[in-house]
């Protein structure tokens, strides 16, 4: 794909040699010379889609294409002679001033964004260039080439929000927090302040969505966070939602007596909120953890772990309760070192008690029933003695928190890898996704581990797709880029997991050489009904295909989602309104010859 940059800097070589024309038609008696001059201009200039505009060194208009006629709202034969910057005011975006003598020692190439205001006083967000043409003497014109990115900014704006505020409740969200956190920390060791971080896990939640939807899980959240915003009195203080289920509240320089107090007045609160859907009427409670940040605590990371633990800890002390964390309790040493679940993930690595199945990520163009599937994500279970599975946000938050992530993923990888071996079509070739967690990719050794996998299995790097989160991308996005980059050299693609949430900056997304954009699920699965989800999907489908990536939407449940998604241009879909997951044998079977 062609870079803008490329393409404005030959339309700023193919505008100058006009320039330069023109200066000499300009000093030309011949009539037929002008005329042949404005055929040529109109032929050259007057399909490029960017707005071409050339000025003289004062600032008098001498030309301008249809799309600068279009942009500034204005026709050719109005503006010629006027001067530009007396019509037109330059704003730098970012300090919101006018930008003064822009062309005052200019003897090269400017580029950058600005604000343009036109004469009704209307905002453009413009990417504009800038070329200073010289001629013989001291004659000099300049060449500006103007791109609107007005849609581009309000996409921008609109990710910005999504990194650090929840979609649904427009609380603040776990990165604000984390960011919070770090200032509340740093001002506690620099003041030995004191401050308080409550973690509430609201109770029989799952018991709202289990009998009434997703609809109505969705609306008791959003009652609750209104509800709990009176928890909150000072400016300082935060109230966030840090995803599910979950709140949490960070009280600026209080003291730990009467927050308590104050806390268990909030579970009160929680505890007698009536919560009614379609006539019935819904309880719920919260368990809360209750943690003190003050000038020993260690990291934004810890003080979360922590505070989530106590509040697991409240919960499985029977929920609606309050518990204060104190790291020398019994029940936080066992919960922190989370004993069972490690033994019995090493056990289930050991003894090759993991499944994996696949799921088919499906083009929304065809029907699952017209072809056959060719592109699935391959899936981790684990089965329980009676052979009952156990969801994986059981098992791989343990993983995560005693850092046995990257065991489990060179479990999956070597499975996976075994599994493929087995194909034997070659056109067109299937691809299998895998999930790989931020631990892997942090570790050299993982991707050697890979490598040699693939080596040795003698398997055809194109069937493998490897997943990874957007937060895990650019948490440390050096490291990410040299793992990505050594394995698309074999052959290998890569996909950006959950998509437009935990988002950052698309910017990043310019820099990751991924294949696939999956926009994460909790956006498609309420598109039906919600119009901002709506938005999200079709800005994220936008940002996706500019950058020449191919769209997959997770949670695709039903053909009224299908339908939305063929609509906005989405490339593929995956979830249960496709396929339900598989075992991987039997996707593999498939395409033995």
């Amino acid at each position: 794909m062609i870079s803008t940059t490329l393409i404005i800097g030959a339309l700023l070589l193919l505008v100058g040699g006009l320039v330069v024309w023109f200066i000499l038609v300009q000093r030309s008696k011949s009539a037929a010379s002008k005329e042949q001059f404005a055929l040529c201009m109109q032929q050259s200039l007057g399909v490029v889609s960017e707005a071409v505009i050339i000025l003289d060194r004062n600032g008098g208009i001498q030309y301008l294409n249809g799309t600068a006629e279009e942009l500034l709202k204005s026709e050719q034969r109005s503006l010629l002679g006027k001067n530009f910057w007396g019509l037109f005011t330059l704003l730098s975006i970012k300090t919101q001033r006018p930008v003064k003598n822009i062309f005052e020692n200019l003897d090269k190439k400017l580029a950058d964004e600005y604000l343009l205001v036109l004469t009704h006083k209307q905002e453009i967000s413009v990417d504009l260039s800038i070329s200073p043409v010289k001629f013989v003497g001291d004659q000099i014109s300049y060449a500006l080439v103007i791109r609107d990115i007005s849609q581009q900014k309000i996409l921008e704006s609109k990710l910005n929000f999504m990194e650090s505020y929840d979609a649904l409740t427009r609380l603040p969200n776990r990165k604000y927090v984390e960011t919070s956190l770090k200032h509340a920390l740093a001002d506690a060791k620099k003041h030995n302040a004191k401050h308080v971080f409550c973690y509430i896990s609201v109770d029989k939640v799952k018991n709202v969505t289990d009998m009434a939807g997703h609809a109505a899980g969705d609306a008791l959240i959003s009652q609750l966070s209104e509800m709990l915003k009176d928890s909150v009195k000072s400016k300082r203080d935060i109230l966030a939602r840090m995803g599910g289920d979950d709140f949490a509240i960070l009280y600026r320089e209080k003291e730990p007596g009467p927050t308590l107090k104050f806390i268990e007045q909030v579970r009160q609160n929680v505890e007698a909120f009536k919560f009614k859907w379609q006539e019935t009427e819904h309880q719920v409670t919260a368990s809360i953890g209750f943690l003190l940040v003050h000038k020993d605590s260690t990291n934004p990371a810890q003080v979360l772990s922590d505070a989530d633990i106590a509040s697991r800890i409240a919960r499985e002390n029977g929920g609606n309760r309050v518990y204060v964390f104190r790291p020398n309790d019994e029940s936080v040493k066992a919960r922190k070192g989370n004993l069972v679940w490690v033994n019995r993930i090493k056990h289930a690595i050991e003894n090759n008690m993991f499944r994996l199945f696949s799921q088919p990520i499906h083009p929304l163009a065809f029907d699952q029933y017209s072809m056959p599937f060719f592109h699935y994500e391959t899936l981790i279970r684990l089965f329980d003695d009676s052979g009952k599975p156990i969801p994986p946000d059981e098992f791989l938050p343990a993983a995560e928190e005693q850092g046995m992530m990257m065991a489990v993923d060179k479990w999956v990888v070597s499975e996976a890898i075994r599994n493929l071996k087995k194909i034997t079509q070659k056109k067109p070739l299937p691809v299998f996704s895998i999930n790989l967690s931020g631990q892997s990719i942090n570790e050299s050794s993982f991707l050697e581990f890979v490598l040699s996998e693939i080596k040795r299995a003698e398997i055809r790097p194109q069937m493998i797709c490897f997943e990874i989160t957007e937060s895990v991308a650019v948490n440390d996005l050096g490291t990410a880029m040299r793992f990505i980059k050594r394995l698309k050299n074999l052959g290998c693609s890569f996909s950006l997991d959950d998509f437009g949430t935990g988002v950052s900056s698309y910017g990043y997304l310019r820099q990751l050489p991924v294949d696939y954009l999956k926009i994460d699920g909790v956006f498609v699965k309420d598109m039906v009904g919600d119009t901002i989800s709506q938005e999200m999907v079709r800005s994220i489908n936008q940002v996706g295909h500019a950058m020449g990536l191919e769209v997959i939407a997770e949670y695709v449940e039903d053909d009224k989602i299908i339908q939305m998604l063929n609509e906005i241009g989405v490339d593929y879909g995956q979830g249960y309104g496709i396929s339900k997951p598989i075992p991987i044998e039997d996707a593999v079977r498939s395409h033995q010859l």
